[in-house]
């Protein structure tokens, strides 16, 4: 189910492209919206946060589909297999053999992945349940319903989600892309502190979304900050957020301020960061899904 192929497809994601789409009166109302459904649509706990981190997770998620849809019926060999997905995991520097191991366990123990009863039981194949699908599909209705209205063809983008097919297609051409070499951060290094951390990203989305009414997206003045209501509701531990916090502040992204420190300021730097993460984000959806769309 290839959707691109080497050397034909250029990253939509390019500093004029994504000035361009922050510049749009409806962007921080559409970064509001997917910012909040992070936090609110976490899965997450103690056991998975050492297994790997958010972002890990996630791809985790998209390759396991990825192998499944791109999945050559005349090759035996082909799908989803935990051999196969060890392989494409230390490759992409996502995990280790050993952590796969774990998580397609975990997997399987939570409904996402089953075995492939008509598969050569050498193969130990696996098929994704409808569970893991919908969970992606979940988030996908949230962030196309908010970069609906900066495209032209947005409303299409959101009504094509209803398609049988166009879910599969945009897993692959996601993946594709990424394999091909896409980054999230290559427009927003600044948010590398809180990528690489568990729960980082979802304390940063917390931090965006906890601004003022009448205030701006991200905020400019400064918001609340509990570190034990950060550490409980994105169950890590206080040290962890405590650490992140103050890293995040000796690299001039946040500012502490505030009796104890529990306000703190987003700094020009990482709220310049967080707007193209954005950006990024809806351009490598609609690109994928222009090509769905055309793949029918």
């Amino acid at each position: 189910m290839s959707l691109i192929t080497a050397g034909t497809w250029k990253n939509p994601a390019t500093p004029e492209g994504i000035a361009a789409l922050c510049a749009q009166p409806g962007f921080a109302g559409a970064m509001r919206i997917s910012a909040t459904s992070l936090t609110e649509m976490y899965q997450g706990g103690h056991l998975l946060n050492w297994l790997m981190d958010d972002r890990a997770r996630l791809l985790f998620g998209y390759l396991t589909l990825y192998l499944h849809y791109s999945r050559d019926p005349a090759d035996p060999t082909s799908g989803l297999t935990p051999t196969r997905m060890k392989i494409m995991s230390e490759q992409q520097g996502i995990c280790s053999s050993g952590r796969t191991t774990a998580m397609l366990s975990l997997m399987r123990f939570g409904g996402y992945l089953a075995p492939d009863v008509s598969a050569d039981g050498r193969q130990r194949r696996l098929v994704p349940t409808g569970k893991l699908l919908d969970m992606l599909q979940a988030r996908w209705r949230v962030h196309f319903g908010a970069m609906a209205p900066l495209l032209p063809d947005g409303n299409a983008m959101l009504a094509a989600l209803g398609e049988p097919e166009f879910g599969p297609r945009l897993i692959v051409g996601m993946s594709e892309r990424f394999l091909a070499g896409f980054r999230f951060l290559t427009h927003a290094p600044n948010l590398g502190l809180f990528a690489e951390r568990n729960a980082g990203m979802l304390i940063l989305a917390s931090l965006l979304t906890s601004g003022e009414p009448g205030d701006t997206m991200p905020p400019q003045r400064a918001v609340p900050m509990s570190i034990s209501a950060l550490a409980r509701r994105f169950k890590v531990s206080r040290p962890h957020v405590l650490k992140l916090t103050r890293d995040a502040a000796a690299d001039g992204l946040i500012e502490r301020t505030g009796l104890g420190g529990d306000h703190v300021l987003i700094r020009p730097q990482l709220a310049d960061a967080a707007q193209n993460f954005f950006a990024t984000m809806y351009l490598l959806f609609a690109d994928c899904a222009r090509d769905a769309m055309h793949a029918r």
